[in-house]
């Protein structure tokens, strides 16, 4: 996970530590709890545009989007922000 955040800052390790924290804390901000609840996302999950396909060569998890289902105007930008924050850390994402 740390490897994009180097990539990112040219793998300037002190930028990538900054931007690595401040990633963190508006992680933290975001989702105080630690994790999602499916009451916090139910528009995002009603649309039925994100699905768990099982994993890879490397284990993480695969998870399949389908952008036709995308309906801006039923759900709010906080609340896909959520849906994207409720899979595990690092997934594979097939559009």
């Amino acid at each position: 996970m740390l490897r994009r955040f180097l990539r990112a800052r040219e793998m300037d390790i002190e930028k990538a530590s900054a931007l690595f924290l401040k990633y963190l804390s508006w992680r933290h901000s975001f989702i105080p709890s630690g994790s999602i609840l499916d009451a916090d996302i139910p528009n995002e999950l009603a649309q039925q545009k994100l699905y768990m396909q099982g994993h890879d060569k490397q284990n993480r998890p695969i998870v399949v989007a389908y952008g036709a289902k995308h309906k801006p105007q039923k759900s709010t930008l906080e609340e896909l922000k959520r849906m994207y924050l409720s899979f595990p850390q690092p997934t594979c994402l097939i559009a």
